[in-house]
């Protein structure tokens, strides 16, 4: 399977382009620095960004399936252009012909009990500009007509090894209050192949593990 990758030099994106290597998969990434993604067989890189649709062409043709690690640039600044980007790669794969896509974005992409979604019942703060790009790729993904899923996490973290994950369909899991880079990674990668997880948002978290003291005496 080729997979057509976006935001690949990111934390996440790095993180899904190792295991999609590993795993011997052929990958198209689009980046707008190709200097930093590493030489490999499989690899192919495109120059550019989401903004240049011919760009977001090439990555997308030939694909078998995309995935979506992009953000915004300052999220403290209002700003459609990570919205934007999402709807031009949506245009590319029914153009393309691609049907599965799989992205990211934050838990408040959840649905909320009192309706609409998690965020849209949150008070403003930091991350009120994220959260509105979010929404609006939910939005880009629900409308498509596509074979989609869309991973909702909590505060992205480094240290925690992948393995440590809890998943759940449209809702978020109890028991973390932090999602692993490496666990979001290895998720996205699982879930490629899972046609349960199409249109579906997926809540993840990480939990971290403790040692449990022996109680042998010594």
């Amino acid at each position: 399977m080729t997979i057509a990758l976006f935001g690949a030099t990111g934390r996440t994106g790095r993180r899904v382009l190792d295991r999609l290597l590993a795993q011997g998969r052929k990958v198209r990434a689009l980046a707008r620095d190709p200097s930093r993604l590493p030489a490999h067989a499989n690899l192919t890189a495109i120059a550019g960004g989401t903004h240049d649709a011919a760009a977001v062409e090439g990555a997308v043709r030939g694909a078998e399936a995309i995935v979506v690690c992009l953000g915004m640039d300052d999220i403290a600044r209002p700003s459609t252009a990570f919205s934007d980007g999402v709807r031009a790669i949506v245009a590319a794969a029914k153009d393309a012909g691609v049907r599965r896509i799989v992205a990211i974005a934050s838990a408040g992409a959840l649905p909320d009990p009192r309706g609409g979604l998690a965020s849209e019942h949150a008070a403003p703060g930091p991350y009120t500009n994220v959260n509105a790009e979010h929404a609006r790729n939910y939005r880009t993904l629900a409308a498509s007509g596509l074979d989609w899923t869309l991973m909702c996490a909590v505060d992205l973290v480094d240290d925690v090894p992948a393995g440590n994950a809890r998943r759940a369909y449209e809702t978020l899991p109890a028991g973390g209050t932090l999602t692993g880079y490496d666990d979001l990674a290895a998720a996205i990668v699982e879930l490629l192949d899972e046609p349960e997880s199409y249109g579906k948002r997926v809540g993840i978290v990480s939990v971290r593990r403790t040692l449990t003291p022996d109680p042998s005496p010594a």
